[in-house]
């Protein structure tokens, strides 16, 4: 398959740069390819740098000028740079949390995964909770016993709890329900179902969206000292990659505290935008929602930000959670009249809207389906006629299924499209046309730019593997399995051309995260956030961009990463 990169502006080299203002400059960067993202997406070859600002940028020979002998000089030889990559959204707590003080494991069989179950049991005491994940809804299938019934052989004197690869499904046994006050009578919260067998009723051992949420909230809390410590474990992991700027996706107080933690101890290496909780099983309580949103001025710090939320309308099409507009496909377990459910009423939901949007808040909604990608968008058009343009980008976050009708009001109603995660390409397991049907096609992409929407990006770490968003570059452009290079592709006639996807992952991100002005381009006055990579992306076959690698990444003037 042969895929055209095609550059907005080829090799447009900036001939001149600002007349020095402040000589020497701290740090010097020269002999690179720098591709800025300015408006002309020109080139340039070196670059200067003072107190965190880009001060010149240009030819070598005229950036030169800003060297002097305090000046450290960086020679790139030859390097591509471009702008650092904005992560809009991903989950960091919830990540290193899992990762450092639970049980990890991420497997497709299930003896495989009963075996690392086992392994993390050994290190138990009795009647303490085994916790983590992630496990694979696959695991069950052609399993003769139910979920608890599976985990109790193994785990007969500890309560359990696990959640699934898209943190959307949780797995607990026997004891964990008897302490959870979960029975087969226990009524579906709203926005959740507490999956039971179809002939007897039984509550089988798994809980879907809220109702695995709500119940984790009665779990035992990990100290502030060792959540803190994850989450500088999960935010080391993120910044290898080139990602600058994080929005955590789903920030409780808990979250919020483990930062302020790591920021008091200039701990926090990249800048963090936090989506604080609206109305989300995942907080202890919506007063507890209240009041960090009441205090979040006072929790803004030079690295964190705080002026957004985030709301979760909707679970996910895989689990038939996901809100849609026409049925899903007929199954056993949910009949051929199904459209998944909404979690909020969408007049509820518009109001809350109006409310945070005049309190100057950001606001994201988790919507996967086209019904509740509907719903989200009526909100902000709420929000719009009742407040006016109030200038700020709202988000659709996993906007995955949208009816055609619907694409083109995310430029009217200036609603950024997150491209979140990186399903975009065939992966073992997912078979969108199992559910959907044939006509219905996740992830446009293309349609999306192409209406003029801000498009960003999310990788949703740790529901995928890895926060790495190479392969999630790669596959926007080949709509192809980054890992394993097959022909298979998942809707190709919305992959996009690399130029756009850098876009994407560096210049709309800011602008989402609101720092457009001052980072996701590599230009005079602006931040210097910036990476350099170990091949010139836009030269080698699509099939290696994905294998990237960082050499050096700064923020804000500072080398967090250095391999050079």
């Amino acid at each position: 398959m042969n895929y055209r990169i095609l550059l907005p502006v080829a090799l447009l080299y900036l001939s001149a740069c600002s007349q020095p203002a402040q000589l020497p400059a701290d740090t010097v960067y020269t002999n690179a390819r720098i591709y800025t993202l300015d408006s002309q997406h020109s080139w340039a070859e070196a670059m200067a740098v003072t107190n965190g600002k880009i001060i010149a940028l240009g030819r070598a020979d005229d950036v030169a000028a800003y060297t002097g002998e305090t000046t450290i000089v960086h020679d790139l030889q030859g390097r591509m740079v471009i702008p650092g990559i904005h992560d809009t959204h991903i989950h960091p707590s919830d990540t290193g949390i899992q990762k450092q003080l639970q049980c990890s494991f991420l497997e497709n069989q299930l003896d495989a995964a009963l075996a690392a179950l086992k392994d993390c049991l050994a290190g138990l005491k009795e009647g303490e909770w085994l916790r983590g994940g992630q496990w694979n809804e696959g695991l069950f299938i052609g399993a003769e016993e139910m979920p608890k019934e599976i985990l109790d052989g193994i785990a007969p004197n500890n309560p359990v709890f696990l959640m699934d690869w898209s943190v959307h499904n949780g797995w607990v046994n026997s004891a964990a329900l008897e302490i959870l006050g979960i029975d087969d009578d226990t009524p579906d919260p709203s926005g959740g179902v507490i999956v039971r067998d179809l002939r007897t009723g039984e509550a089988t051992g798994i809980l879907y969206d809220n109702a695995a949420y709500e119940v984790r909230n009665k779990l035992p809390e990990y100290e502030l000292e060792d959540r803190a410590k994850a989450l500088a474990w999960s935010i080391n992991e993120i910044m290898q990659y080139g990602v600058t700027t994080i929005k955590d996706a789903l920030a409780a107080t808990a979250d919020m505290e483990a930062y302020a933690v790591l920021d008091a101890n200039n701990a926090l290496p990249i800048n963090i935008k936090t989506s604080l909780s609206w109305k989300s099983a995942w907080a202890k309580t919506h007063e507890d929602e209240i009041a960090l949103i009441d205090a979040r001025d006072d929790l803004a710090t030079d690295r964190i930000g705080t002026d957004f939320a985030k709301i979760m309308l909707d679970g996910i099409p895989p689990t038939y959670t996901g809100a849609t507009l026409e049925p899903y496909e007929p199954s056993e377990a949910f009949g051929d009249q199904w459209r998944g459910k909404l979690m909020l009423d969408p007049d509820e939901l518009a109001a809350d809207v109006v409310a945070l949007d005049a309190k100057g808040l950001t606001v994201k909604i988790h919507a996967t389906a086209d019904r509740s990608v509907r719903v989200a968008l009526d909100a902000f058009e709420a929000a719009r006629g009742a407040n006016g343009d109030s200038g700020l980008i709202h988000e659709v976050s996993h906007a995955e299924l949208i009816h055609p009708d619907d694409i083109p009001r995310f430029a009217e109603l200036n609603v950024a499209a997150e491209m979140c995660p990186m399903l975009w390409y065939p992966i073992l397991g997912l078979d969108w046309e199992a559910w959907l049907g044939p006509d219905r096609k996740p992830w446009p992409i293309k349609a999306l730019v192409e209406s003029g929407a801000l498009v960003i990006y999310g990788s949703d770490w740790n529901v995928v593997p890895t926060p790495n968003p190479w392969p999630a570059i790669e596959s926007m452009v080949t709509r192809a399995d980054p890992f394993s290079n097959g022909e298979e592709t998942l809707w190709p006639e919305q992959a996009i051309d690399l130029a756009t996807a850098i876009k994407i992952f560096t210049h709309n991100g800011a602008i989402a995260n609101k720092v457009g002005d001052s980072s996701g381009s590599l230009e005079v006055d602006k931040d210097a956030d910036f990476i350099v990579l170990d091949r010139q992306i836009f030269d080698v076959p699509i099939t290696e961009v994905s294998e990237t690698v960082v050499l050096m990444s700064v923020v804000g003037g500072q080398e967090i990463i250095n391999k050079l």
